[in-house]
């Protein structure tokens, strides 16, 4: 999960590799809590950029012809700014509690700084926003999760003076409401280095994934696993979706560092650090999980009840993104899911990505498609869905684009057609 970074790279949430040499900020802007910050989340993007090399290359350039402009791709109906002083990172999620929004994201001076907040606004039209501080410093990404009466707030408490060649500490913690505007003292609420990533609800039961990337070495110590709760408040595992490889990469034949079949593309491989797994109930009752495999694209698997075993089906590495940071949820018939799509996987440049967009995209056939992108740049993809109509989703989403190359980050919203 998240980390406190060091090298400029603006957050303690997961950046993005191989654009702070774009603008975003560079190494001569160093900020020093970045460097107590981000370690964690710098490693993680390193290895990105040189595990599983070969797949990751085959996949982008298949999905560098999906799309040869963003005349192609659906546009926003409309973008608004939430949150606009520079200091909006990482949106966590967003939810419709007793009839009024809210958005869950990172408050501080940059993406992981020290003085990282968790911020929750609210509004009843989308157009005009309050906000409030729900946490202490050194918290990041943030969740929401609406549980009857209660407005719960995940978020991940970092240790930044035990930090270790591993990364630093973290613990859980959750605070909630009952009105929306006076929130309880934040506490722990499940092991220590296991990060909570995209709550959701399934007949009554709550769902949720959790991982230690960046608590632990890189490779078969780093894993995602399933949790599940009847209140929100107590979790208990239910399985491990997928974990990592001492040696990333990918054969013809299986092994013990390469258990996973990609059906895509017909071979065998292992990521060294999963992380950031977003969940969605299919129609039939199946669990998809769509995973940050470090060095790969991103990684789509699915459970049958009671989703205890994730090896029923051949997992696939996705032809379009590495899909960092993602989300998904179902509005009406479609399945929505965000993430980061970088530039790289675009080499012609055609859809003038500056760094990183935040990507929209339609989960079908088994891989997800680009439908949209949006108004971002360098920093961004993070993002939280919400059905606005059955063919039309609100997208709460972070970027750089407005303050590059110097420091700083806003939160916007999109109103995103899908049919």
């Amino acid at each position: 999960m998240p980390c406190f970074v060091a090298f400029g790279s603006p957050s303690l949430a997961r950046c993005v590799p191989g654009t702070h040499n774009q603008g975003h900020r560079g190494a001569s802007q160093i900020d020093p809590g970045d460097i107590k910050m981000s370690s964690r989340i710098l490693r993680r993007e390193m290895l990105a950029s040189t595990a599983g090399l070969g797949a990751t290359l085959l996949a982008g350039t298949r999905a560098s012809q999906a799309a040869t402009s963003r005349r192609d791709l659906a546009q926003p109906r409309w973008v608004r700014k939430v949150y606009s002083n520079g200091r909006g990172w990482h949106v966590g999620n967003m939810v419709k509690w007793k009839g009024t929004y809210y958005i869950c994201f990172v408050d501080g001076t940059g993406h992981g700084s020290e003085d990282s907040r968790i911020r929750v606004s609210s509004s009843t039209d989308l157009k005009n926003w309050t906000s409030q501080i729900v946490t202490g410093r050194t918290h990041i990404d943030p969740q929401l999760l609406p549980v009857g009466d209660k407005l719960f707030v995940y978020a991940v408490k970092i240790d930044v003076q035990k930090k270790t060649d591993s990364g630093s500490p973290s613990w859980e913690v959750m605070a909630s409401t009952t009105d929306g505007k006076n929130w309880s003292e934040p506490k722990r609420c499940f092991l220590m280095n296991n990060d909570f990533w995209h709550p959701v609800e399934h007949h009554g039961r709550y769902y949720i994934t959790c991982d230690n990337a960046g608590h632990v070495p890189s490779g078969s110590n780093c894993k995602v696993d399933l949790l599940t709760s009847m209140d929100g408040e107590r979790w208990t595992w239910v399985s491990e979706i997928i974990h990592g490889s001492d040696q990333p990469g990918d054969e013809k034949t299986p092994s013990e560092h390469w258990p996973y079949f990609d059906e895509i593309n017909k071979v065998y491989f292992g990521t060294r650090r999963p992380s950031e797994t977003a969940l969605c109930f299919l129609d039939d009752g199946r669990l998809l999980a769509i995973t940050r495999a470090i060095g790969y694209m991103a990684c789509i698997s699915i459970a049958d009840p009671p989703y205890t075993d994730w090896n029923q089906y051949p997992r696939r590495l996705s032809h379009t993104s590495r899909c960092y940071g993602a989300a998904i949820q179902r509005v009406g018939k479609h399945i929505v899911v965000t993430g980061r799509y970088q530039a790289d996987q675009n080499p012609d440049g055609s859809l003038g990505i500056k760094g990183a967009a935040t990507g929209v995209f339609l989960y079908k056939d088994g891989d997800i498609k680009l439908h949209a992108l949006l108004p971002s740049g360098f920093d961004t993809g993070y993002a939280g869905i919400l059905p606005y109509t059955e063919n039309e989703a609100l997208i709460a989403y972070y970027s750089s684009h407005e303050h590059s190359p110097s420091p700083g980050s806003n939160v916007y919203l999109a109103s995103v057609p899908l049919a």
